[in-house]
């Protein structure tokens, strides 16, 4: 298989040339499990890769494919964006109002596991807008002021987290029993407990804390590359993550989102805060480096979730984008 950068001008993504004649959903799998070491190359080259041509149109078809190439493939267990399940481990990419902006991140860094691989595909392009920008995670590190990338990178963040129960009324976000895809409190726990997060219970709902590198070096090639949200957790920085669910009652307190009250918050790894001005630098850089491309019906992106960021632009229309993780 031969690839190219899609942009003269950007590494990612990386455009495969799939020399299709069968152009079926079933083709697309076959060639995609014929080409699974040649994807997995190209993806740990450039991290990301675009796989364009074939007639994927259902999420069952999306699975297929995805299977082909990452056959261990994972539920969304510990993720709090609102998404619908619309196959077996397959869903909805964040269902976010349309108007709003999500910013570049590495998917479920916060959370108790991260995937290694991360599958989008778009099955209903939107109107205007609707792009999943990608930007490399390498360059953003090497881009970033020396002094903010070594404070993140000697201290790692902490990601704050005070979830509502789906027993009582509503709360900002998802409860604790969508969020980890489950109402048993006993299966919850273990999963905290395995992923090294602290945890309470409390009389709003569940209280976590989970603290991570904000760089990882990456296990195949050995590059150091930019792996966080901080500036997504921030509670004084605005965010999709409290666009849906909320509600007017004294559970929700920006002034103490994360902690007290339910919502998100994030901290260095030692407990100290960090500079809304260094979250900011640091979201200025990644949108530097981000390479844009309209989808079109079919496209299938590879993502390698550590060397690369993503994010989704505001839309007008209907837009379909599912989702899938390894």
């Amino acid at each position: 298989m031969q690839a190219h950068p899609l942009h003269a001008d950007r590494s990612l993504p990386l455009l495969a040339e799939t020399g299709a004649i069968d152009t079926s959903a079933d083709a697309a799998a076959a060639w995609a499990r014929a080409q699974r070491d040649a994807i997995e190359a190209c993806v740990h080259r450039a991290g990301v890769v675009l796989i364009r041509g074939f007639e994927v149109t259902s999420a069952t078809e999306f699975r297929a494919v995805c299977a082909a190439i990452s056959p261990d493939l994972r539920n969304y267990t510990g993720g709090d964006s609102p998404r619908t399940g619309v196959a077996d481990q397959v869903y909805t990419s964040t269902e976010y109002p349309a108007h709003l902006e999500v910013f570049l991140h590495n998917e479920l860094s916060y959370a108790g596991w991260s995937p290694d691989r991360l599958f989008f595909c778009c099955l209903t392009p939107s109107e205007t807008g609707g792009e999943t920008p990608v930007a490399d995670g390498r360059e953003v590190y090497a881009r970033l002021d020396p002094a903010i990338r070594d404070r993140f990178e000697t201290r790692g963040v902490t990601y704050l987290q005070h979830l509502w129960d789906a027993d009582d009324s509503p709360g900002v976000g998802k409860s604790w029993q969508d969020t980890f895809e489950t109402a048993d409190r006993a299966a919850v726990e273990t999963y905290l407990r395995e992923a090294g997060m602290e945890f309470e219970w409390t009389g709003l709902g569940l209280r976590t804390a989970a603290t991570h590198p904000a760089v990882l070096e990456h296990a195949v090639t050995g590059e150091t590359c930019w792996h966080n949200q901080a500036d997504q957790w921030h509670r004084d920085i605005p965010s999709v993550k409290v666009s849906f669910g909320g509600t007017d009652d004294a559970r929700i307190d920006p002034r103490t989102a994360g902690v007290e009250t339910l919502g998100n918050h994030v901290t260095y790894g030692d407990g100290s805060p960090i500079d809304i001005a260094d979250l900011m630098h640091v979201r200025a850089v990644a949108h530097a480096c981000e390479a844009v491309f309209p989808w079109e019906p079919g496209d299938v992106l590879v993502i390698d979730n550590v060397m690369a960021m993503h994010g989704r632009k505001p839309f007008t229309g209907d837009r379909r984008v599912l989702a899938a993780m390894a």
